[in-house]
């Protein structure tokens, strides 16, 4: 069984959504003098659930590979299935990732509109 090369890149990658995750998660509205406290729970459900998505795929991802490896070194199909599986996994994970952004992204603009983040000075 080999490593995947792209373990250690997708591992620190989890680890930069698992590490933000965290960073909301210990963020209190006594830290935001002035928003909501509706508006600060629901930005907050919706960044750890965000960040979550982006931490799992990546690390069930690299638990996934060496479960498959497992299994595939017992009994293993045809190359072309398990190029067939290989590809899809790829995909699947950068589908995530990006969805994972993208969602990042929108919770960063409602913690603008919110006051949970400071609005941006537009320059000259």
């Amino acid at each position: 069984m080999q490593v995947h090369p792209l373990h250690p890149v997708i591992l620190i990658i989890g680890l930069f959504f698992a590490l933000r995750r965290m960073s909301v998660s210990l963020r209190g509205l006594d830290q935001h003098p002035g928003v909501d406290a509706a508006a600060f729970e629901d930005w907050k459900a919706r960044a750890r659930k965000a960040y979550g998505l982006g931490m799992s795929a990546c690390f069930g991802r690299v638990l996934l590979d060496y479960a498959l490896a497992y299994l595939f070194a017992r009994s293993a199909p045809p190359l072309a299935v398990m190029k067939g599986i290989g590809i899809a996994l790829e995909l699947a994970l950068v589908a995530l990732v990006v969805v994972s952004y993208l969602r990042v992204r929108k919770v960063h603009a409602f913690a603008r509109d919110v006051g949970v983040e400071p609005r941006v000075a537009s320059q000259p």
